[in-house]
């Protein structure tokens, strides 16, 4: 557990999901309050991520006898330091312990940019309602639905992405065994059956420190959702995102550089 710190908060007013409690121990130091300075966030004005700064003024208050935090809610208020027009307003619940504080987001002004990866957007085309859905689960934090959606898109897209990662083989490894094994993916088969062969048919180049995220997606898929809690099944519903990012984005960036070597090759 981290120490609650001006960077932990920065993190999470940044980064953490609505309804979403996160614990940290109580720092060493007493703080008064959560106030910090500055985040940095997406600006709709300036169209990208901006530092933002709290710009109200503030009281001396010299003198007086630092006041503990204590059980309550605060209000954070921050300005782009750039254009000077666009505000983010956060709402933030604290309750005290012992030895702990724990922290949930329960209001944020304006709603939070919804980051949208190209490349999975472009291959999830034909699933693009899945897609969105998933997203937005994601970004507020609702880790059974975000997980159900992620699942489903899996499900629905299992083939195209065998056959994104066979065709890449197919160019870079044409006698590989991988062929064969990928080629059994694309059967009907028990999960057990499927998570097994995964785990073996995915070359070491696109296993960064020999972690395999096509074997990681098809554990995935086997686990039930309603076995889990909302915060596990959220975290895994972020790992198949990062499995599926990397993989995706790593097969369309070879194929586009084996493209454009062909070309300049055969232009010559």
């Amino acid at each position: 557990m981290e120490v609650l710190t001006d960077k932990e908060i920065k993190s999470f007013l940044e980064t953490a999901p609505l309804y979403t409690w996160a614990e940290f121990k109580k720092p060493h130091v007493t703080r008064s309050s959560l106030w910090i300075e500055a985040i940095d966030s997406f600006c709709e004005k300036c169209g990208m991520v901006r530092p933002f700064h709290d710009m109200r003024s503030r009281g001396g208050g010299t003198g007086m006898a630092v006041k503990a935090l204590s059980t309550g809610t605060s209000y954070f208020e921050f300005t782009c330091v750039t254009c000077r027009k666009e505000r983010h307003e956060y709402l933030i619940e604290q309750t005290v312990g012992d030895k702990t504080i724990k922290i949930q987001k329960y209001g944020q002004l304006p709603r939070k940019h919804l980051e949208r990866d190209r490349t999975l957007q472009k291959f999830f085309s034909d699933d693009s309602e899945n897609y969105e859905k998933a997203i937005v689960c994601l970004s507020h934090g609702y880790g059974i639905a975000a997980f159900a959606y992620l699942r489903r898109i899996v499900e629905n897209n299992t083939i195209k992405l065998i056959d994104l990662v066979l065709n890449d083989v197919q160019c870079s490894e044409p006698n590989s065994k991988m062929i064969e094994l990928l080629s059994e993916l694309r059967k009907e088969s028990p999960m057990s059956d499927k998570i097994k062969i995964a785990n073996e048919a995915l070359p070491e180049y696109l296993k960064p420190d020999g972690l395999n995220p096509l074997g990681r997606l098809y554990q995935v898929l086997s686990e039930g959702v309603h076995s889990l809690s909302d915060e596990e099944c959220l975290n895994r519903a972020n790992i198949v995102k990062e499995c599926l990012k990397y993989l995706i984005s790593e097969l369309s960036s070879r194929k586009k550089n084996r493209r454009q070597f062909k070309s300049m090759i055969g232009s010559l």
